[in-house]
């Protein structure tokens, strides 16, 4: 007898569709990782297949043609992009930072002009991403002040039919690939103690965006993230981010989920790709001068139980996380245990990735063999926003009942 799906259950069906599509893929990255790491090179490949999966559109709700995930879902398909190369799955995200923001909103009943324009930009990003494959940006971090937001020196003046921009982001990953930038600047009058920062999209086109190709570094060396230069940079009106000027820091206080919580998928993936590379090297290697398999000591047993209770831990806290922002977007839980779960996955990374190398030997340094790029990669984790330090700075003010929505209250 057939017996009829429920819709939770059809929603969960779709989800693991997706999560299963993104592992499939992420064994496929992992053939490329090593040449693009080495390279230091744009994973090209890598993008295209996602576009081809119709990935760009993950977030997007269905009736708009994309896949509708909510954050959890995305968290577990990010971990499983990453475990196949992390520099792919750290970009991807920079993409949902911009698209999948946008699909958590729902604009339906605020009635006028601000309605109209803010659907017409909506629904503008969304065939952008799903039916003309193009992907977004975030430009948002600038030299000697990193993704602080009431620092930005990045300006923006008002002209008749749009803005002219004036400034330089120094980490904006798929730099000279993505085809737009969602710049973050701020409004050249503004007095205020909390400035006026919005966001402007920039095409790759603009004649007054220049790329600058410095990127030479320890870990993630295949995100291409350079500087970009804007310089009496002209966009017109339509390209102001949801019609709405001056809300950028306080929707990133009130729901900083996306500009923290994206990087949990990746780093997890980092970790989960570390230990199955641990546990299946010691299945192989042999207790030196015999024929028994080091997986077989049961010190080696005991340090692995620990790293996987480590793991396992972590992994529950980034999904309960995730769950707790699908459900609950914006709320003090979720925003607390988003940074809880982004201070975790950091911490853990270089953690686990130097007890592995440890357990499994010097062999494993060798870049023949992936661990040696998952300690690297791992090792810039606690650097992304929020650092670890400003998790803790998060965690700390919630624990004493701070309103952490007000902007002058975080990190930001």
């Amino acid at each position: 007898m057939n017996q009829t799906l429920t819709d939770n259950s059809r929603v969960d069906l779709q989800n693991d569709q997706i999560i299963e599509m993104c592992r499939e893929l992420g064994k496929k990255f992992s053939k490329r990782a090593a040449k693009y790491d080495v390279e230091g090179s744009f994973p090209v490949e890598n993008f295209q297949e996602i576009k081809d999966a119709g990935l760009l559109g993950i977030m997007i709700p269905k009736k708009y043609g994309g896949m509708g995930a909510d954050f959890l879902t995305y968290t577990r398909a990010l971990e499983q992009l990453a475990k196949g190369d992390a520099s792919t799955g750290l970009t991807f995200n920079m993409h949902n930072i911009a698209v999948g923001s946008l699909a958590e909103l729902n604009v339906e009943g605020i009635g006028g002009s601000r309605e109209k324009r803010m659907m017409e930009f909506i629904t503008w990003v969304y065939d952008q991403s799903v039916n003309q494959k193009k992907l977004f940006a975030s430009a948002s971090s600038e030299p000697g002040i990193g993704a602080h937001f009431s620092k930005l020196k990045t300006l923006y003046n008002r002209v008749d039919g749009g803005f002219i921009i004036n400034g330089v982001k120094n980490w904006v990953s798929m730099a000279g690939y993505a085809d737009y930038y969602v710049v973050a600047a701020r409004a050249a009058d503004s007095k205020s103690d909390v400035p006026a920062i919005s966001f402007l999209i920039v095409e790759k086109e603009n004649p007054n965006a220049r790329v600058e190709f410095t990127w030479d570094v320890l870990g993630m060396r295949a995100t291409s993230t350079n500087p970009v230069y804007f310089e009496e940079c002209f966009v017109p009106t339509e390209a102001l981010f949801l019609g709405s000027e001056g809300m950028a820091l306080y929707k990133i206080a009130r729901e900083p989920h996306w500009l923290v919580g994206g990087y949990n998928g990746v780093y997890l993936g980092i970790c989960s790709a570390t230990f199955e590379f641990m546990v299946e090297y010691l299945k192989k290697k042999k207790i030196p001068g015999t024929d028994t398999p080091l997986a077989e000591d049961t010190r080696i047993q005991h340090k692995v139980g620990e790293l996987y209770a480590q793991l396992e831990a972590t992994r529950r806290v980034t999904y309960s996380a995730a769950r707790l922002v699908a459900d609950r977007p914006g709320t003090p839980e979720a925003n607390t245990a988003i940074h809880h779960a982004k201070f975790m996955v950091s911490e853990l990374g270089p953690r686990l990735t130097s007890e592995a190398i440890r357990i499994c030997g010097g062999s494993t340094i060798s870049k023949r063999m992936p661990l040696e790029r998952y300690f690297r990669e791992a090792r810039c984790g606690g650097l992304m926003p929020a650092t670890s330090d400003e998790c803790l700075f998060y965690l700390g003010k919630a624990a004493f009942g701070t309103d952490l929505s007000k902007p002058s209250e975080t990190y930001w």
